[in-house]
């Protein structure tokens, strides 16, 4: 028995021995916190700082030709979410906005954080004028980034150099006719209004100044045509139909609601829904060659210098999400550009059509401005000798 003993303590002892020398198993590694990839928790923590560093900053500077309805809106909701404070400047006038700006620079003063205008006045006073930064590297949220929320396809620069961006839907319906005028489907391309039984029954915006008279004669010139053909329909329309310029943007619109003319070509699209919510018998031509999107003055950029770098990121992003973009689309009238902000307050006219093509605004477009606005007048001037 005392030999028995005696080995089996010898076994023992190894056992205990051998297993001493034996590293101990790995120890578990501790679960990855809940809240997605790390990547996404990284991204979750940037934004956070973000809104906590623009909180502290507590306003935002914004000069702007949005109007009253638009600020309002914006201000709002804006507020509401990060408590954050929105100082806008109102204009009435894109020459007026950049007067401002290049005084204030000249006094070494850089006060706005935000410029909200229309693409063309970005692209022919703002961004030559040097005072326009880079708006990309401030878009950070997956949910503005992602080109398949955008119409175009994209996030909608509309500059080669990607410094603003168009946010606005707002389709050009070229001609507007009246209904107990005119019957729907009698007309259906541009040429259609040179037939005789419409002269003298035609009212065009002024193709000689921005705005949709000119826009109209651009659209031809480089979507439609080339400049040699729009010039000539335009030589047609004054010589042969006897069309009467108009510049008063709701005088045109109303003379076709009330059947004073038949036909109005270049209709501004805010006076139109005006009219439209008043019941009045007015229709727009759907062309097969498709629609001109501009975004009025629904555009954004950001200066070369801002006082409140935080509060402008913080806002850049929230104002390109669905939900700001719903705020915006809805002060401001018009559809927005994104694919999943709700459409139904909306005239369906202005909406596009299943299959529509769609002309967005673009750099090549908007600079074509002054050499067509230049040969619409001499050809008004050459038809009025």
């Amino acid at each position: 028995m005392k030999a028995i003993s005696i080995s089996m303590f010898a076994l023992l002892l190894v056992a205990v021995l051998a297993g001493a020398c034996t590293p101990p198993p790995p120890t578990p590694a501790a679960p990855a916190p809940a809240g997605g990839t790390p990547a996404a928790r990284t991204a979750q923590q940037e934004w956070d700082t973000l809104v906590a560093e623009a909180k502290k900053e507590g306003t935002l500077a914004v000069y702007a030709l949005w109007r009253p309805d638009t600020r309002t809106a914006i201000t709002a909701a804006f507020k509401d979410k990060y408590g954050i404070d929105i100082e806008f400047s109102p204009f009435s006038r894109g020459a007026e906005m950049l007067a401002k700006i290049e005084a204030e620079q000249r006094a070494g003063l850089f006060t706005a954080d935000i410029f909200g205008a229309g693409s063309n006045t970005f692209l022919s006073l703002l961004k030559p004028a040097g005072v326009l930064g880079k708006a990309e590297p401030l878009l950070v949220l997956p949910e503005v980034t992602d080109g398949k929320a955008w119409s175009p396809g994209r996030v909608p620069f509309v500059d080669r150099d990607r410094t603003f961006i168009a946010m606005i839907s707002s389709l050009q319906r070229n001609i507007v006719f009246n209904t107990d005028l005119i019957k729907k489907g009698e007309i259906t391309d541009y040429p259609d209004i040179l037939k005789p039984q419409y002269k003298g029954k035609i009212t065009m915006n002024d193709p000689t100044v921005t705005g949709p008279g000119g826009d109209f004669m651009i659209h031809l010139s480089v979507n439609i045509w080339n400049m040699e053909q729009a010039m000539d329909y335009l030589r047609q329309l004054i010589k042969q139909q006897e069309a009467v310029i108009e510049r008063d943007n709701r005088i045109q619109v109303e003379s076709v609601a009330r059947g004073k003319y038949a036909i109005g070509l270049a209709p501004n699209p805010d006076n139109m829904a005006t009219f439209l919510n008043l019941k009045a018998p007015l229709d727009v031509v759907i062309f097969k060659q498709g629609v001109r999107v501009t975004s009025a003055a629904g555009a954004f950029a950001v200066p070369v210098r801002v006082p409140h770098p935080n509060a402008t990121k913080l806002f850049v992003n929230w104002l390109l999400t669905k939900e700001g973009q719903t705020v915006f689309s809805r002060g401001f009238g018009n559809p927005s550009l994104r694919t999943d902000v709700p459409t139904a307050d909306f005239q369906p006219i202005f909406l596009p059509q299943p299959g529509e093509k769609i002309f967005p605004d673009s750099e090549e477009f908007l600079s074509k401005t002054t050499e067509v606005l230049a040969r619409a007048k001499q050809v008004l001037d050459e038809a009025m000798r």
